[in-house]
């Protein structure tokens, strides 16, 4: 069984792979230019980072690591949700 600590990672780490997927479709229309390919590819990164993620955390769990190991990760997960709906917000301007 998932522990709580590694639940809530797998749920954050979810809603900022949504983000990125969204972010990922804002930017598909400026793959033409310069700065689109930028961060359109910026935006891949991030979609790989966070199903990397969620597969390691799964692993992890599996594992029996618990909240030694998952507590500091939540904070790396929730600074990588806030980067990642930032940049999303700033895309949608």
């Amino acid at each position: 069984m998932i522990g709580i600590y590694w639940q809530v990672n797998i749920l954050i780490v979810l809603i900022e792979l949504a983000l990125a997927l969204l972010l990922l479709r804002n930017y598909l229309g400026l793959k033409e230019t310069r700065l689109g390919k930028k961060l359109f590819g910026v935006s891949l990164v991030f979609v790989g980072q966070s199903v990397l993620a969620i597969v390691f955390y799964v692993h992890w769990a599996e594992m029996g690591y618990g909240k030694a190991v998952a507590g500091p990760l939540l904070l790396l997960s929730l600074s990588g949700l806030i980067g990642v709906g930032l940049l999303y917000s700033v895309s949608r301007m």
